[in-house]
């Protein structure tokens, strides 16, 4: 059994919908270095249920183009790729003008035409892709797998587990996420940030912003509100003066106001809860009174949660924010069947989401201040299952912002061929050449902390040949 004390507990403690403020004196921090100069904002996308990259990034030169087709004739004829209307025929990939393209000896790589928006970005230079990254405690090949002569990270082809663990280096139940973490080194270097807006979700409360001084506070997203004050929500309790009554009284429990007791958890837990409630009235207030984006989201789930950050970015002035983490998330992407029918609506979505939020962050003047990023449970068999795919490791992501050095590809994509050294024999799973700390890093990087922090947070970076990538 596992004991706290008052301090452990009053730290640890999250409310649902808004964290409650915790002063930095609690945790006796002392500053730190990062650099919080100017705006930055990081904002991570979770494709939950292992994004297929097989089926993202495709090949475009005839060769691989076949040597996929061959590897995958299920999820191929799904896709109707004899159909010159296909967006899965050679002829309708989008090709991506790779500046590296010669490390690729001939090869070519495109998208598919449902994520148009994400090609035109990387071909203009605001968007890379990092090619065959997941999580890793040191570099590995088959052989590594097959005889574990090498660390290997826990529970590998686990949904919940890989979610975690792309989030927190940790399998389901880590405590602290990369994301909250940063946001941490940010409050213990500059006092007059604001705790409670620097890690924000408009998603679940994953354990991706989770820290020490952070905790993740909810934002409604695109048309939606979040309330949890009782006065504000006529329908409640009924229309009458009683009812009015009730919920001034209901209101007054929520937020704790008249709450003692001798039992001080009890007390820390009320106050957490009151505060939270208030915090969220404030938050809701300097929405409602700021000037809505002209930017139009598309009124899908990603849609929503992408322009619920952008409307927290718009009120990073009045928040005294200078450095913040985001969290939002999309699913749909476990395909065992159905790849066909199922995939292409998920790039759509992706697309259109990313393509309207890069248009808010041209609209506020900061999309050089800002690097958009996808992570997913695990990359996809390279070998189809039927007309899907099944679980995987290793898998291809994008960047994007004003500041990525784009149009190239980071890391590694290996050839289509099971036989090669970085697939495993059976069903031809990426192992990856590039680990979920050195993508992060160069994120951290970016963001403004120094090697120390980095190493910190990244324990296994001291293993891989490059601390960090270059993309930014």
């Amino acid at each position: 059994m596992t004991y706290y004390n008052r301090r452990q507990f009053i730290t640890r403690s999250t409310l649902g919908f808004a964290g409650a403020t915790l002063g930095l004196s609690l945790l006796g921090s002392t500053a730190q270095a990062a650099n919080v100069g100017g705006y930055k904002a990081i904002v991570g996308i979770m494709l939950k249920g292992g994004m297929d990259h097989s089926d993202t990034l495709l090949p475009k030169d005839e060769d691989s183009y076949l040597a996929l087709k061959a590897l995958r004739e299920g999820i191929f004829a799904g896709h109707n790729s004899e159909d010159a209307q296909s967006s899965r025929n050679r002829e309708n990939i989008l090709e991506l003008n790779v500046s590296d393209a010669a490390r690729f000896n001939g090869r070519r790589f495109g998208l598919p035409r449902e994520l148009s928006a994400v090609r035109d970005m990387f071909n203009a230079g605001d968007a890379a892709i990092v090619g065959n990254v997941g999580p890793l405690l040191e570099p590995a090949t088959r052989d590594d797998f097959e005889t574990a002569r090498v660390s290997l990270p826990k529970r590998i082809f686990s949904h919940n587990d890989q979610q975690s663990t792309w989030m927190s280096l940790g399998t389901e139940g880590s405590r602290k996420g990369w994301g909250g973490q940063f946001a941490d080194a940010v409050l213990a270097s500059d006092a007059t940030a604001n705790p409670l807006y620097t890690a924000i979700t408009a998603s679940s409360q994953d354990v991706f912003l989770a820290g020490d001084l952070a905790r993740p506070f909810r934002v409604p997203g695109t048309g939606q509100s979040i309330t949890l004050d009782a006065d504000r929500i006529r329908s409640h309790l009924g229309r009458g003066d009683d009812s009015d009554a009730a919920r001034v009284k209901l209101n007054a429990y929520l937020r704790r106001q008249s709450f003692d007791h001798s039992n001080l958890f009890r007390k820390d837990a009320a106050g957490s809860a009151g505060r939270g409630i208030d915090n969220q009235i404030s938050y809701s207030e300097r929405a409602s009174n700021a000037t809505p984006l002209g930017t139009i989201f598309p009124d899908t789930g990603l849609g929503r949660q992408l322009g619920g950050v952008a409307q927290a970015m718009s009120l990073r002035g009045a928040l005294s924010v200078n450095r913040q983490v985001f969290y939002a998330a999309q699913g749909g992407y476990d395909t065992h069947d159905s790849q066909a029918q199922a995939l292409p609506g998920r790039h759509q979505e992706l697309n259109d989401a990313v393509s309207a939020f890069r248009a808010a962050m041209v609209e506020l003047g900061t999309w050089n201040d800002v690097l958009v990023f996808t992570m997913s449970d695990f990359g996809r068999s390279m070998v189809g299952n039927g007309d899907g795919s099944d679980h995987g490791w290793g898998g291809h992501h994008f960047v994007m912002g004003g500041s990525v050095r784009g149009g190239q590809i980071y890391g590694d994509v290996p050839d289509v061929d099971t036989g090669h050294p970085q697939y495993t024999r059976k069903r031809g799973r990426l192992i990856p050449t590039t680990s979920v700390e050195q993508h992060a890093a160069t994120l951290g990087r970016w963001f403004g902390l120094d090697d120390g922090e980095l190493a910190t947070i990244f324990p296994n970076l001291n293993r891989f040949e490059r601390a960090a990538l270059n993309f930014a």
